[in-house]
């Protein structure tokens, strides 16, 4: 990959919009490759009205904006065909999965470029992945007979188009040693390790005042996968100390959060859905950070917290046993040991700021933007070169 290499990535939205991990992560490596004077677009779609069908420049960035689809996004896959003919490139980049792996692993196959896949989630190296979502999400008493029928074919045929794409890549990357294992035996596809990365932020918070701040963050969407419900009542079971305890997110069932939140203790605080930089601002003053998801490829979140001295908490969530082998918080089984963990650095501030110290070393030295796409563009020159 030199620098007249054209590299696009195609992702469902950029960040500035909406999106998650995979839109932070596709956004901040496409950021990074374009000061480093690489030829970088981005294709995606835009809740905007007046940007559909336009080209935007964004730090040496050229972002397509596509219409948004409905509810059978297979209908209008081929849309990203003509960006692509236009911008003719050399890499295609996709950090997720869906049907339009599909249009890509095609596209990439008759014109002589690259297909790079990034795999992103534990469940993404199944050949049922988006079923298996849509059964996360929804059941025939949520959605009715007729309509779970309707959906669960439409995703079952989301799967087939996805499937047949990924048979089409030629460079994989996967997060942790699951997904690396589960790749190879479901597909036949060999990956390579995939670091993310976020920018190093200026250190405003000492770690005295971090301790004195006495804030545990919870941040993520309110899905049922991400079991808000046990943030809730490890603050309601928390009420007798001093410490605040902070929820950012949201949910598109307000129904379901309302339920949620119902007699929620007056020590927790919840902020609703927030714009990325927003949520932010809460990772700069918490104390410790705890994350309840059953599972995780590699969150975003841990990042985020790293960076800014803030010690990790998970509720099984510690992907190749990182968090707790390199002592950057705990892992823990049930709601008692959180407590019991969360009193054993913030009733220390020496076990505290090791936390702390260990925490924002281990971010800066493995998970910068720098370390993310040095380690990226020596994969592929290395498979360039294979």
């Amino acid at each position: 990959m030199d620098k007249n290499s054209k590299i696009t990535f195609v992702m469902p939205w950029h960040i500035s919009e909406r999106g998650g991990g995979a839109e932070v992560q596709a956004n901040y490596l496409a950021q990074e490759l374009g000061k480093r004077g690489y030829h970088v677009s981005y294709v995606c779609q835009t809740t905007t009205k007046s940007k559909i069908n336009t080209v935007i420049k964004v730090d040496n960035i050229k972002i397509y904006f596509l219409k948004p689809s409905g509810r059978f996004p297979w209908l209008d896959q081929n849309k990203y065909i003509e960006p692509l003919k236009t911008i003719q490139p050399d890499y295609i980049l996709q950090r997720l999965s869906s049907n339009v792996t599909y249009v890509l692993g095609k596209y990439s196959s008759k014109n002589k470029c690259k297909f790079i896949w990034f795999c992103t989630d534990n469940s993404s190296p199944f050949s049922d992945f988006l079923t298996l979502k849509f059964k996360e999400r929804y059941t025939m008493k949520s959605l009715g007979v007729v309509k779970y029928i309707i959906f669960a074919l439409n995703n079952k045929l989301m799967d087939y188009y996805r499937n047949r794409g990924l048979m089409k890549v030629d460079i994989a990357f996967s997060q942790n040693d699951f997904q690396k294992e589960q790749l190879n035996h479901n597909f036949g596809l060999k990956s390579s390790r995939m670091i993310s990365g976020h920018p190093i932020p200026v250190q405003d918070v000492s770690t005295s005042q971090r301790f004195e701040n006495k804030t545990i963050l919870w941040c993520a969407n309110f899905g049922a996968h991400k079991r808000p419900e046990l943030f809730i009542e490890l603050a309601r079971q928390m009420q007798h100390t001093a410490l605040k305890f902070i929820m950012v997110g949201g949910h598109s069932n307000t129904a379901y959060v309302k339920g949620l939140l119902k007699n929620k203790p007056n020590n927790l605080v919840t902020t609703g859905h927030l714009s990325f930089a927003e949520a932010l601002d809460y990772f700069d003053k918490a104390s410790v950070f705890v994350n309840t998801s059953v599972s995780e490829g590699f969150s975003n979140t841990y990042i985020q917290a790293w960076l800014r001295s803030v010690p990790v908490i998970v509720f099984g969530a510690d992907s190749d046993n990182i968090i707790e082998k390199n002592q950057l918080g705990f892992n823990v089984t049930s709601i008692d040991e959180s407590i019991e963990k969360i009193a054993t650095a913030m009733n220390d501030y020496e076990a505290y700021k090791t936390l702390s110290e260990n925490a924002y070393a281990y971010g800066c030295q493995n998970h910068s933007t720098k370390v993310m796409t040095d380690n990226f563009l020596k994969i592929i020159a290395n498979s360039n070169t294979a």
